[in-house]
């Protein structure tokens, strides 16, 4: 797990995107669940937003996973970036 913010945000934006899609919510449906604007999510979705961790307790609750299922595991930042076989 990198140090680096910016590769953090990536990442936990990427993982809040997949397990939004896997539940089949849309970005409004996420921001109505924590008490946000979809727009809010959006920008996390890209990494563009710092996140507290009261945030990131609202969003794990609302998708059903925990904080650390969101927060902790391999980079899926550098999974995208990688080149495909």
């Amino acid at each position: 797990m990198s140090n680096d913010p910016d590769l953090l945000l990536s990442d936990i934006g990427l993982r809040i995107l997949r397990r939004r899609q896997e539940l089949g919510l849309t970005q409004k449906d996420l921001a109505q669940a924590v008490g946000m604007q979809a727009a809010n999510i959006g920008q996390m979705e890209h990494g563009e937003r710092n996140l507290t961790i009261r945030t990131l307790c609202k969003l794990a609750d609302a998708l059903g996973i925990t904080l650390a299922e969101l927060t902790a595991g391999p980079s899926v930042a550098a999974e995208r970036a990688e080149p495909k076989r």
